[in-house]
C-alpha cells in the first residue's frame, strides 16, 4: 500500500515560467519540477497549497510504497493561473526552494508555446 506525501524535489532542475495574457488579466505560470523519489513511487503531480499567503508555493507530491531500495528520476509539470511574483516557493520532503519565474511577456506567448510544443514533439519521438 502506498502513501500519498511530498516528494524530493532538485531546484537546480525545477523550472518557472510566467506566460503575461494581456492587460488586466492573470497569467499563469508554468511549473516543471524535477527529483528522485524513493523506490516505489508513482502518481506525481504539484498542488498549490491553500494556506500560503504573500505568493505561490507550490507541493510536489506522490504516492510510494511499498518502500525497496534506491530512487528513481520522476518529472512533473503544472500550471497555475495568478499574479506575477518573480519568485514562487517549491516544497519537496527534502525542503522548501525559492524558485527564479522566468517571465515570457504577451506578444511572446504564442512563439512560447510554439517552442515547447514541438520540444514534447520531439521527445516523444
Amino acid at each position: 500500500m502506498g502513501f500519498y506525501s511530498k516528494e524530493p524535489v532538485n531546484p537546480e532542475k525545477t523550472t518557472v515560467e510566467y506566460l503575461w495574457t494581456g492587460l488586466g488579466t492573470p497569467g499563469v505560470f508554468i511549473v516543471k519540477v524535477e527529483g528522485d523519489a524513493p523506490n516505489y513511487s508513482y502518481g506525481f503531480n504539484l498542488i498549490r497549497d491553500p494556506h500560503f499567503v504573500g505568493g505561490l508555493k507550490i507541493d510536489a507530491m506522490g504516492w510510494t510504497g511499498p518502500l525497496g531500495e534506491g530512487t528513481t528520476p520522476y518529472v512533473v509539470k503544472g500550471t497555475f493561473p495568478g499574479e506575477f511574483r518573480p519568485q514562487i516557493v517549491i516544497s519537496g520532503s527534502n525542503g522548501d526552494f525559492l524558485i527564479d519565474v522566468k517571465e515570457i511577456k504577451h506578444d511572446k506567448v504564442d512563439d512560447f508555446v510554439k517552442s515547447k510544443s514541438q520540444e514534447e514533439q520531439h521527445a516523444l519521438s
